[in-house]
């Protein structure tokens, strides 16, 4: 009998997950710094899956759970969990007067970045 195989799970995002520019790297380490003391990091999420796509956000978390991979860089803490990793896989994060923006996240799981089914169609 074949034995199973398991997945390695890896505690840290590399370079191959996500990238971060130099903007977005010094509002998180703001953001972690201006953070109240029980803060352990800031957390990357995912939500929605409509036509649209998912949606990316971020929030202070005060635990880090042993299925979220972390990111540690000058002055902040990132944190994402594995679920949510898959779906920012090589994704681009940078931050403007506008807020951060997430890059190349769509396409990563294989949409296109658009919704083809109700453009136009007033809804």
């Amino acid at each position: 009998m074949a034995e199973a195989t398991r997945t390695v799970y890896s505690p840290a995002i590399t370079s191959d997950d996500m990238g971060l520019t130099p903007a977005a790297e010094s509002k998180l380490a703001e953001l972690f710094a201006d953070a109240d003391p029980d803060i352990e990091a800031i957390r990357l999420f995912v939500t929605g899956g409509g036509c649209g796509g998912m949606a990316y956000g971020m929030t202070y978390a005060e635990a880090i759970t042993e299925y979220d991979s972390a990111l540690a860089g000058s002055g902040y803490k990132l944190v994402v969990d594995a679920v949510a990793l898959n779906f920012l896989a090589g994704c681009e994060i940078d931050f403007s007067e506008d807020g951060f923006r997430f890059r190349n996240v769509f396409q990563a799981v294989g949409g296109s970045g658009t919704c083809g089914g109700c453009a136009g169609g007033g809804y």
